[in-house]
């Protein structure tokens, strides 16, 4: 399992310390601003002093894959088989052995069959990767992407430190079939390694511009995870009722910590500024945004947040970008987009800075596995 019997995806306080990732397979997941801050700080670190580049290196990993970890909700291997294509986590054994061909092999033991991945060695991050990656790994941390019955792709590999706080580590909120869902809220509160990031300087970029594009990132990759790497199942309980909007927002702040982390971005949740409070109040020095989570249970108050709540929040803190996030269980994203253009042509106000609608499509998916079979079609 892990430490304190408690899995990586429900620790608030997590610590994963890679030595060895594949930035090949992590840089494509980030969106444009985020691969712009990684690919900056990665080569300013390789022209800093060693020790500093492997501590800094580890904490950009770091937080990129605890990111997958958290906002994901990634399961052991060993008490869930993912589907073929899945992320997975693995606590425990891994065995490291050479192969003919100069790399190393990776493999985990499970309970009727062992996996396999191949080490590179070009993609350790730290002088102690080929040492740890050699014989019997006990207390591995492994990130990894199932290829087939018996392959795994090894995205990452480290060890994971005890919390230092057990009171912190949450218990998921509640159970599917006897299995717990994260609290993306609770685990968006918990420390990570983002503050450790070194600061990213875009000369010639204003700050209204920074925050518009950070903001944009995180709300893009929030989508495409819910939309196209199954995250939507953590935004329903057991009965499949759709969660409170905090397990959205989770996701959201899960997701903004290396775009947030690395531009200086501070985000406060549910601030009043005297008309309420918002879901998400950002600032980077002068600039100012409000960003504002609504359900598409009601239509009548999806039109209202648009056309008079979210404006007056953002009159009432003086901010110059507001940030509209519809998330969509039982409604077609399509109708209620246009649905918010009519909204917004009715009520536009020359006065008020523009806000931008995302409408993500989070209606429950059946999986291939069970989808109905066909007719018509000879056994």
């Amino acid at each position: 399992m892990a430490w304190n019997k408690i899995p990586a995806k429900d620790d608030t306080n997590l610590l994963f310390q890679p030595y060895y990732a594949r930035t090949n397979v992590l840089y494509p997941l980030l969106m444009p601003t985020g691969r712009m801050i990684f690919s900056a700080i990665a080569a300013e670190l390789d022209r800093t002093g060693a020790e500093l580049s492997a501590l800094r290196k580890t904490a950009l990993f770091s937080v990129t894959m605890s990111e997958i970890i958290h906002a994901l909700a990634l399961r052991e291997i060993t008490e869930h088989e993912p589907d073929i294509g899945d992320w997975f986590v693995h606590s425990g054994t891994t065995i490291y052995r050479p192969l003919e061909s100069g790399n190393k092999e990776a493999s985990i033991p499970l309970t009727t069959r062992t996996i396999r991945g191949i080490v590179r060695d070009e993609c350790n991050i730290t002088a102690s990767a080929a040492a740890n990656m050699t014989g019997r790994d006990d207390v591995s941390l492994v990130i990894g992407r199932l290829l087939s019955h018996s392959k795994f792709d090894l995205v990452a590999a480290g060890y994971r430190e005890p919390s230092t706080n057990v009171a912190m580590i949450r218990q998921p909120r509640t159970t599917r079939n006897g299995i717990g869902i994260s609290d993306l809220e609770a685990l968006a509160s918990g420390r990570h390694w983002g503050d450790m990031l070194p600061e990213f300087l875009a000369p010639g970029i204003s700050d209204d511009e920074l925050l518009s594009m950070a903001i944009l990132d995180t709300i893009s990759r929030f989508q495409t995870a819910i939309e196209e790497q199954g995250g939507w199942k953590l935004l329903y309980d057991d009965s499949q009722k759709v969660l409170h909007e905090r397990q959205h927002q989770g996701m959201f702040q899960i997701f903004s910590r290396l775009t947030f982390g690395a531009l200086k971005i501070h985000i406060d949740a549910n601030p009043d500024h005297g008309s309420g409070p918002t879901d998400f109040t950002a600032r980077l020095n002068k600039a100012t945004a409000i960003i504002e989570f609504k359900k598409d249970d009601k239509l009548q108050e999806v039109r209202h947040g648009i056309s008079t709540q979210l404006p007056m929040y953002m009159k009432s803190a003086e901010a110059t970008q507001g940030y509209y996030v519809v998330m969509c269980h039982r409604r077609d994203p399509e109708a209620v987009t246009a649905t918010l253009r009519i909204e917004s042509e009715r009520n536009f106000d020359p006065d008020c800075p523009e806000i931008k609608a995302i409408i993500v499509d989070c209606r429950r998916r059946i999986s291939a596995s069970k989808a109905p079979i066909r007719s018509g079609i000879a056994d």
